[in-house]
């Protein structure tokens, strides 16, 4: 397990599990010949693609950033979440914080657990923060299955937290509003003791994004907004020198942004 010190916060990296995906999806508005010249797949047009997620502890405070495929486990390759954090040494119990960056299935879906037959919150005394915006997207014209089958019982435990623009859960730890992968797409962004961290969700899916901030996933409710996120928040990461966890990069999905001539790019962390 990756453990990053954050001035007096402590970041860890949780593996959920790599398997590989049609790297196409990731660049939905590019010719293939185009990313093709930056990038090699296998002979089925396929990545390894990460899934790496964060728990973060700072003070009495323990967040976890996003929660992986859950159940959905493509043969073993994913839903290791659960087993990564148990490894951290806290009990599930002491997280007092789920953010959940946006409403996709392979960052939601081990927010529940089955017990005795029914599906109850894996963190059974956090709070989990969801932006609004996706709250409506997701529970209106985005409708997933399994959104609807996570959130609707955190709702009904009291448990889910609904925010709009900005929220500081304390000193020093924000949630941002990047939209356009969703609506509601939220990073968080970490200051402490003069360093700096960006969870970065999925405003990039890949290092080439970095690159080519104009090239948007297949995935992305709102394609037109994604570049204009990326141009933002990647100048704010390049600028502070921040950390940033991207969490579908190769484990441990770390890195930092570098200018470069045209834009950006990707320094994985080491």
């Amino acid at each position: 397990m990756v453990s990053v010190r954050i001035g007096d916060c402590l970041l860890r990296v949780l593996d959920d599990g790599t398997w590989s995906f049609p790297a196409r999806a990731f660049f939905a508005n590019v010719p293939e010949d185009v990313w093709r010249r930056e990038l090699e797949t296998d002979r089925e047009g396929r990545i390894a693609v990460g899934h790496n997620h964060a728990v973060l502890q700072a003070g009495e405070e323990l967040v976890l950033v996003d929660t992986g495929y859950g159940d959905d486990t493509h043969g073993g390759a994913t839903g290791r979440l659960t087993r990564a954090f148990d490894a951290t040494g806290h009990r599930r119990e002491d997280v007092t914080c789920v953010v959940t960056t946006h409403g996709h299935g392979d960052h939601l879906q081990r927010h529940t657990e089955r017990r005795g037959g029914r599906r109850e919150p894996t963190f059974p005394r956090a709070r989990y923060y969801l932006a609004r915006a996706d709250w409506e997207w997701f529970c209106g014209p985005g409708h997933l299955r399994e959104f609807g089958e996570q959130m609707s019982v955190i709702a009904c435990r009291g448990a889910l937290v609904l925010f709009d623009g900005e929220r500081e859960l304390w000193p020093g730890v924000r949630l941002l509003p990047t939209p356009g992968h969703t609506p509601g797409h939220t990073s968080v962004w970490v200051e402490s003791g003069g360093a700096c961290a960006l969870l970065l969700g999925d405003v990039c899916h890949h290092p080439l994004h970095f690159a080519h901030p104009d090239w948007v996933s297949s995935f992305d409710t709102h394609p037109r907004q994604t570049p204009a996120t990326r141009a933002w928040l990647l100048a704010r990461a390049a600028q502070r020198d921040a950390l940033v966890l991207c969490p579908h990069a190769p484990h441990p999905g770390l890195g930092r942004v570098r200018r470069a001539d045209h834009g950006y790019r990707w320094e994985p962390w080491q």
